[in-house]
């Protein structure tokens, strides 16, 4: 790619786990120099807990954190020292954006808080994504994806009636904040490009778990009306559903949203009589006979291969897809021929990465690997402080870069 859009940013990062190294990771795709802070005495666990190759075992290999951390540079660095404090400073006052997402409080009791940072360069943006605002009585409060969509209102929506909600089975919020985050700091950089002026942003995790509900607050919020769980069904179409195939745990999604999909349905399903009847020409009437459809459509899907299913359905008009697995993501790339690359890993392992979704200027952003543990801290100090070989070993003496 000849131009990346924020080639000449830098991006100071303190973010760890999931949901701010995303963020971050998205703004290395589009070109910023990414600078993630590390530290052995606080450890980033998502370098510990997660995917690892087979038989392999570092800090360097878990497949979470490559994933979320591609493009970025790594150094070291104690924050619980007045020196590591003190080369933070240093950093962030060559960095025009600074980015974590600790607790609102944790950067300012380090004194990198905004108004810190400020003082250092006026025009920084900084961008904190806690799991709650700094404001209210839950503003300290921790957590991690699976109590964010809990709290945000999702869970409770998930699963069928009258049984307990079994959520989403992924931590949904941890891969759709970053795209929150992303476009607010890259918006902050567009209005610092216009008037000169910096920015503090903060984007609160719960807060965009909220954001992923469909119309079920809105509906509270103007009707009083509650929600209840639905299971696959839909309150706007009929049959809508996740249907059994041949094969073990196989599934196909079908939806029908007019009479025209009601009579090509059944015309497939070899049951024109049923698409004839009078009282199932609207969703409402197909809804007061919804068991015995989707008995009818499970049926016919039972016996038959799930892909064909999605293309007969598909040909004729009628929303249908295949329930694809990872294997069908990785094997055999259902949906984007170049969705993920192959990467080299300096250990002598092969990893396959996502790219990002989506393509700029009619190519794929470039993706290249996650540091190594502190791979670039003495480039990085060399290069923005003038510290040299000498000095660098002093502060690994210090226990400061550790």
């Amino acid at each position: 790619m000849n131009h990346q859009p924020l080639h000449g940013v830098r991006i100071l990062d303190f973010c760890w786990m999931i949901a701010g190294p995303l963020a971050t990771r998205i703004l290395a795709g589009l070109g910023a120099e990414v600078i993630k802070v590390e530290s052995s005495a606080r450890m980033d666990a998502i370098r510990e807990i997660g995917v690892q190759p087979p038989g392999m075992l570092t800090l360097d290999t878990n497949g979470v954190f490559n994933d979320c951390n591609a493009g970025k540079k790594s150094i070291t660095l104690d924050l619980g020292t007045a020196a590591g404090i003190e080369i933070a400073k240093r950093l962030a006052a060559q960095s025009d954006v600074v980015t974590s997402n600790f607790t609102p409080d944790r950067m300012d009791r380090w004194g990198l808080g905004y108004d810190d940072l400020r003082a250092l360069r006026e025009d920084i943006i900084v961008a904190s994504l806690p799991v709650m605002g700094k404001e209210g009585p839950h503003s300290a409060w921790r957590s991690v994806g699976n109590g964010i969509i809990a709290m945000g209102g999702l869970n409770a929506l998930t699963g069928f009636p009258n049984r307990a909600p079994v959520g989403l089975g992924t931590l949904h919020s941890d891969f759709t904040t970053p795209y929150f985050a992303a476009l607010q700091i890259m918006a902050a950089l567009h209005d610092r490009a216009r008037t000169g002026q910096g920015q503090f942003i903060e984007l609160a995790q719960y807060e965009s778990a909220v954001h992923l509900l469909d119309t079920e607050l809105v509906d509270f919020l103007v009707n009083d009306a509650e929600p209840r769980r639905a299971g696959n069904r839909s309150v706007e179409y009929c049959p809508n559903g996740v249907f059994r195939c041949a094969g073990d745990d196989r599934w196909v999604a079908i939806t029908v949203r007019s009479a025209e999909e009601w009579h090509a349905l059944c015309d497939v399903l070899g049951l024109p009589q049923l698409g004839a009847r009078a009282d199932l020409q609207a969703v409402e009437g197909r809804r007061a006979v919804e068991p015995e459809l989707e008995a009818l459509v499970e049926a016919w899907t039972s016996s038959r291969d799930r892909w064909h299913v999605a293309a007969t359905l598909q040909a004729r008009g009628v929303p249908a897809a295949a329930v694809a697995d990872v294997a069908d993501l990785v094997e055999h790339q259902s949906g984007a021929d170049d969705a993920f690359v192959q990467i080299a890993h300096p250990v002598g392992v092969e990893m396959l990465v996502q790219h990002q979704p989506l393509t700029w200027d009619g190519e794929r952003l470039p993706t290249v690997r996650a540091p190594l543990f502190g791979e670039d801290t003495a480039e990085v100090f060399q290069s923005l402080l003038g510290i040299d070989e000498d000095a660098l070993a002093d502060l690994v003496a210090e226990g400061v870069v550790r």
